[in-house]
C-alpha cells in the first residue's frame, strides 16, 4: 500500500492499466481469422480497393477503380490508416486491426490526459481510463476496423489541446478527425458549451462584465474552429486528390452531407437501429459476430452456448450510472466552477444531443437512422462524469469495491471470447 502513495504511482498504474487492455483486446486479435466483424466489411473491403487487393464475394466495393476510395459517404483517413495496417502486415485479420488496436490503446492514455488538462487529479484521471479500459463497447471498437476509434482520439487529443491553451494545435488535431469521420465536429459543440459554462458560472462576482468575458472566451473557440476547417479541407483535398474522384473538398462534402440526409426512416427505428435515448439503457444491442456451440445429449441439441460473441453493448456498470453522474457533474459545476465538471457536461450534451435532435421524430424532420455504436464518441463524458461520482467522499470504501466487483463481473460477460481456445 505504500507503494500507492507515491507521487509517480497512478502513471505507473496507468501504464498496467494500457498495457493490460492492449492484452484483453489482442487476444486472440486473428480471431476469427477470414471472417469480417460487422463494419469491417466496409471498411476493410474499401481499403483492399484503395490497396489494389483483390475484394472477394460480390461486395460492391469489387467493382470500384483500383487504388480509389469507394467508401465515398466518408472521408479517406480512416480507410488510409486500416490500409497502412494491410499494407505492413497483409491481408488478414493482424493486418485489418492492428491499427484500430493501437488506436484503442491511445483512446486510454488521451482519456487519462483529457482528465489531467481539465485540472483533474491523477488518480482521477486514471479512474476515467480504467472505465473505457473496463468497457465493452470501447473494447471491441478498439480492436476491429472500424473508424470511431480512430475520430474518437482525434476528438480527446483537441479537446486536451485546447484545455491546455494550444488553441492552433487543437483545431488541427480536430480537423484530422474530421478527415475520418464527419461527427468530429460535435467537439467543437463541446467546447463551445464549455464555454458558454466557463462564462456562466464564473460571472458570479467577477469584475469583467459578462459581455467581455464572453468576448474572450469567444477568442480561442473561433480560432480552434477556423483552424479545423482549414485543416479539414486542406488535409482532405490532398486525400481526396489521390484516392478519391472527387478533387474539391466543398464539393466532396457537400456529397457526404447528402448522403447522411437520406439516412432516415419516418417508421421509426428498425432491425439493429434505435433512438438515441435508448442508448442510455443499453437498448438495442448490435450482433456484430457470434459463433455458437451445440451442446448434444444422445444426438440431439439439448444447448446452445456462444463460444465468440463480438456485440455493440456498453458495461451496464457504467451506463446505467450515466445520468446521475451528469446531474453531479451539473451540480458541481455551478457550486465549484470547476472546468472538470463543466467539461463532464458539456462533451456529453455536445456529442450526444446532435444525435437526439437528428433522431427525433418529428414528422418530415428527423428520423434520422441511428445505432447505439454511435455512443464510442460520447462514452468519454461518461467516463468521465461516472468516476467523479465514484470518488465522492461521502462514498464508503466498500461501496467502491463492490462497484470495482459489477464492473468486472459485466465486464467479464461480455468479453468476445468465450474459451480459452478462441473459439
Amino acid at each position: 500500500m505504500a507503494l500507492l502513495t507515491r507521487p509517480r504511482a497512478p502513471i505507473a498504474l496507468l501504464g498496467l492499466l494500457s498495457l493490460a487492455s492492449l492484452g484483453a483486446r489482442a487476444w486472440w486479435l486473428d480471431r476469427p481469422s477470414r471472417a469480417l466483424i460487422f463494419d469491417e466489411a466496409y471498411y476493410v473491403n474499401a481499403a483492399r480497393v484503395i490497396l489494389g487487393l483483390h475484394v472477394p464475394g460480390n461486395d460492391h466495393c469489387a467493382r470500384s477503380p483500383a487504388g480509389l476510395d469507394p467508401n465515398q459517404e466518408h472521408p479517406p483517413l480512416g480507410k488510409l490508416l486500416i490500409a497502412l495496417g494491410m499494407r505492413l502486415f497483409g491481408d488478414g485479420a493482424l493486418g485489418w486491426r492492428i491499427l484500430p488496436l493501437l488506436f484503442g490503446s491511445l483512446a486510454i492514455l488521451a482519456m487519462f490526459w483529457l482528465v489531467r488538462a481539465a485540472g483533474g487529479g491523477a488518480w482521477l484521471a486514471l479512474g476515467a481510463a480504467g472505465l473505457m479500459a473496463a468497457d465493452n463497447l470501447s473494447l471491441v471498437h478498439g480492436r476491429i476496423a472500424t473508424l470511431d476509434v480512430f475520430v474518437v482520439v482525434f476528438m480527446l487529443a483537441a479537446v486536451a489541446l485546447y484545455l491546455r491553451d494550444h488553441t492552433v494545435l487543437a483545431g488541427g488535431a480536430l480537423g484530422l478527425g474530421c478527415c475520418v469521420k464527419l461527427v468530429a465536429p460535435y467537439a467543437l459543440v463541446a467546447l463551445a458549451l464549455l464555454e458558454v459554462g466557463r462564462v456562466a458560472v464564473r460571472s458570479r462576482g467577477a469584475d469583467l462584465p459578462l459581455g467581455r468575458r464572453a468576448l474572450e472566451r469567444l477568442a480561442p473557440l473561433a480560432t480552434c474552429a477556423a483552424v479545423t476547417m482549414l485543416a479539414y479541407l486542406g488535409v482532405l483535398y490532398g486525400l481526396d486528390h489521390f484516392y478519391s474522384a472527387y478533387h474539391n473538398p466543398l464539393v466532396h462534402t457537400r456529397a457526404m452531407f447528402d448522403y447522411a440526409a437520406k439516412l432516415t426512416n419516418p417508421h421509426g427505428p428498425e432491425g439493429i437501429a434505435s433512438y438515441p435515448w435508448q442508448w442510455l439503457l443499453n437498448q438495442e444491442p448490435i450482433n456484430y459476430y457470434t459463433v455458437n456451440t451445440n451442446v448434444l445429449s444422445d444426438g440431439k441439441v439439448v444447448a446452445t452456448h456462444p463460444v465468440v460473441a463480438f456485440q455493440g453493448l456498453m458495461n451496464p456498470a457504467i451506463i446505467l450510472l450515466t445520468l446521475p453522474a451528469l446531474f453531479l457533474s451539473i451540480h458541481t459545476a455551478r457550486r465549484d466552477r470547476d472546468d472538470l465538471s463543466i467539461l463532464a457536461a458539456a462533451w456529453f450534451l455536445g456529442t450526444y444531443l446532435p444525435f437526439v435532435v437528428a433522431g427525433a421524430p418529428l414528422g418530415g424532420f428527423g428520423n434520422r437512422i441511428s445505432y447505439l455504436y454511435y455512443m464510442v464518441i460520447v462514452l468519454p463524458a461518461v467516463y468521465l462524469a461516472v468516476a467523479r461520482l465514484l470518488s465522492h467522499r461521502s462514498l464508503p470504501r466498500a461501496v467502491i469495491v463492490g462497484y470495482v466487483c459489477v464492473l468486472g463481473y459485466w465486464f467479464e460477460a461480455l468479453y468476445p471470447f468465450r474459451t480459452w481456445s478462441g473459439g
